[in-house]
Order: C-alpha cells, then structure tokens, then sequence
C-alpha cells in the first residue's frame, strides 16, 4: 500500500472571515473529508478583521508560540510538504516570513506557497541588502506556487517557482443560501460594498463615489458591511449616512451576508488593498448575478470582463465609476444582462463546487 504524504499546513483559519482566512479554512476541511495525513498550525495573528496590518506586543507572543510549534512538527512529524500562504506587500508580515521559513527551508522541506495576497515582489526592492538576502533564501525556488488567475502569477515568476498551478476561488452560491424575495418600496438602486472599511480597500472612494452618483440621480444610495478600520473612515462613513446617502449595516456573516448581496442592485469595490489579490467579494456578487464595478489592481483584472460582467476602472476613477453606475441604473436591459453574465461566470469558474475539485486534484496529484 502506498504511503500518505504528509503535509504540514500552516495558515490562519476562521474568525476572522477575510477570503484568504476562508479559503485556507476551506482546504482544511477538504483534506479533513478526504482522508489526507495533514496537520494544521493556525496562525492567529489577528482575531478581526481591523486588527490586521497593526502592530500588538501580543503578536510577538503569538509568532514566538508559532516558531515553537513550527519547530516541533518539522522534528516529529517529518512532513513531506509544508502549506504556507506568503505576505503581501508590507515589510513587517514579510519579516515574519522571513523568521517561519527559515528553518522549513534550511532543512530542504518541500513547499507550497499559496498566493493568496498580491505585492511580495513589489515590497523585495524596498528591502535592505541583507534582508533580500534572506528573503532569497526562503521565497525563491518553492516546489509549488498557486494563484488564482494569470495577473496572480506575478509573484509566484518573481520567486522562481518550480511549477505554477492556477485555482480561482471558489464562493457558496448565494441564491441557493438565501430566501431572499426582495422588493425595494422606495425605489433605490442600491449599490454595495461588503469588507473591512479601509482606506486602500476603496469606502473612501465608494462613499465619494456614491455622493456624486446621488446628485446625479437621487435614487442611487450605498450600502455598506463591514468592520470600520479607523477613525479616518468612521467619518467618512457617518458624513454619508448623515447626508441620507449610505446605509452602515457593520458586520454580517452567512446567511445575513448573504441576503445583503441578494437584495442589492450593484456591487462597487474600488479597491487598491496592499495585500489585495483575487477579492472573494466580487465572486460573491457574481454569485448573487449582481454586476460588479472595480478597480485594475492585481487579479482584479482577470474577474471583471468590461461591460459583460460589470466595468473595470483605473484606481480612484470616481468620474469613471459615477458613469458606470448611472449607465447600468438607467438600462434595465444592460442590467439584466450583465447580471445574467456575471451569474454565469460564477457558476463556469467561481462555484465552491469547482475550487473543491481544483485543490482536491491538486493535493491527489503531488509526488
């Protein structure tokens, strides 16, 4: 009979739900239902969303913890390969990397790094002369990298990846997961932003968006959920809910979540995210056949298909986006379709259906 591989996965897993967190969640449980030899070290860096990015004494504590545990599966549990997620694009989650991989790579484990965020090869020319030493040591040459698109393979290139496997993520199917039989009484056309409220996530420009939409054409009004990052934000935030132009929902999960994309006319994700990669929200909007408004950052460009499933701008094109939004609103027809569209891509290539059998055919197929 032949020997299991064993696989040593380290990531973060739920709470928080941010789609990388999901998705390294998901492929837990896909080697849980199918009888892999696997172990599981969770980080748990962050707890909420909005605590991500930010520096605490307690995640010191926390990598320290990591390190050891690290250390104690790769002497007793010998993996064959290690599951590991790189940082995106900031120096500290790097130099985090940097002090994890040191050891999996000095001992010649084989590794798989998952692309989840976006930017690592654009933060190594910003590192001193040592620490891009270092970061050669442990990034470069992984045996496997995946992404989830073509843009996606950027940084999996930059490291020299043995060999590069493309998954998309893949999303629950929202009109499965809800009864939602919506009718807007006031007659609105609502535009939806779902995810941490952060600057380089796009609220700012979403409300700005929106509060030019609205003097255009009253019957446009945001909604937002998600939890506000910081100050900055929050006031954003409350001058548009002040001006009777958004509707703050906060946080939502499941099914509640869910119902939000289902009642919503447009989705508008402006987003220029460091770390942004391959956003599940927009498939999630697929999902639920609403049209999506975004931004070219990353592998954003490889979702948004202009004008078949929705329309993709520039970074802070508010007059851009302010038009995209008035053309679907007032064209029923052009809604309809790009809704029909959008739905149809996700159940080709977005489905959780899909991505299961993607990762599951990944992980058989590793020698």
């Amino acid at each position: 009979m032949e020997r299991k591989l064993k696989i040593l996965v380290i990531g973060q897993t739920p709470p928080p739900y941010g789609g990388q967190i999901i998705h390294i969640g998901k492929i837990v449980t896909i080697l849980e239902n199918n009888d892999f030899d696997f172990r599981l070290i969770r980080m748990n860096f962050s707890e909420e969303m909005n605590e991500t990015g930010k520096f605490s004494y307690l995640k010191i504590w926390k990598l320290f913890k990591l390190i050891l545990s690290v250390i104690k599966n790769l002497l007793s549990y010998r993996p064959d390969y290690v599951y590991y997620p790189p940082s995106g694009n900031e120096k500290a989650p790097v130099y985090r990397d940097i002090i994890v991989l040191f050891l999996i790579r000095l001992f010649r484990f084989k590794i798989i790094f998952h692309f989840h965020a976006g930017g690592i090869s654009d933060i190594y020319p910003k590192l001193n002369f040592i620490v891009q030493k270092l970061f050669r040591f442990v990034f470069f040459q992984p045996n496997y990298s995946i992404c989830m698109s073509k843009a996606g393979e950027k940084d999996p290139l930059f490291v020299e990846s043995k060999e590069i496997v493309i998954i998309p993520y893949g999303v629950e199917d929202l009109k499965l997961s809800t009864d939602v039989n919506y009718k807007n009484p006031n007659n609105n056309f609502q535009v939806l932003f779902v995810g941490i409220c952060r600057e380089t996530k796009g609220i700012i420009d979403f409300v700005s968006v929106i509060e030019k939409a609205n003097k255009l054409d009253n019957r446009i009004v945001g909604r937002i959920v998600g939890k506000i990052f910081s100050e900055i934000e929050e006031d954003v935030i409350q001058k548009g809910i002040s001006k009777g132009i958004i509707n703050f929902e906060g946080v939502k999960i499941g099914k509640e979540k869910n119902a939000i994309f289902c009642e919503c006319d447009l989705f508008l994700f402006p987003t220029f995210f460091e770390h942004e990669n391959f956003p599940t929200v927009n498939l999630e909007a697929f999902s639920s056949g609403m049209p999506v408004i975004s931004t070219k950052w990353r592998g954003v460009v490889d979702q948004i298909r202009d004008g078949y499933n929705g329309y993709i701008h520039e970074v802070h094109d508010i007059d851009g986006m302010v038009d995209s939004i008035l053309k679907i609103a007032n064209d029923k027809e052009l809604q309809s379709e790009l809704s029909n569209n959008a739905r149809s891509d996700y159940e080709n290539q977005y489905s959780d259906q899909l991505f299961e059998q993607n990762i599951l055919k990944f992980f058989k197929n590793l020698k």
